[in-house]
């Protein structure tokens, strides 16, 4: 079999092969994945210890949550516990500011 033999199996064989897409959840645009590919590097560079998926979920929670509901969980303290109620509280909300 010759060079351009071997060249014009491939390209029959593999060709027409779909490729990978990329997930894309949120539907970002494609200056807003370049964004968020820069955003992921530099806090990998400032997290090592942090495992790359945590940064992915904060990174998406953060872009896709309403600035003022960000606020109200700052706060209103809410980032402070585990976000689970307390088993020994009645209600959700005696949970809010408790410190145990």
């Amino acid at each position: 079999m010759e060079n351009s033999d071997k060249t014009n199996f491939v390209c029959d064989t593999f060709c027409d092969l779909p490729r990978h897409v990329p997930a894309n959840p949120h539907n970002y645009t494609v200056l807003q994945l370049a964004e968020r590919t820069k955003a992921l590097k530099d806090l990998e560079r400032d997290y090592p210890n942090v495992p790359f998926g945590w940064l992915e979920l904060v990174y998406d929670w953060e872009k896709n949550t309403d600035v003022e509901e960000v606020e109200d969980i700052i706060n209103t303290g809410r980032w402070e516990g585990n976000g689970r109620p307390h088993p020994k509280c009645d209600k959700p909300e005696d949970n809010l500011n408790s410190n145990e």
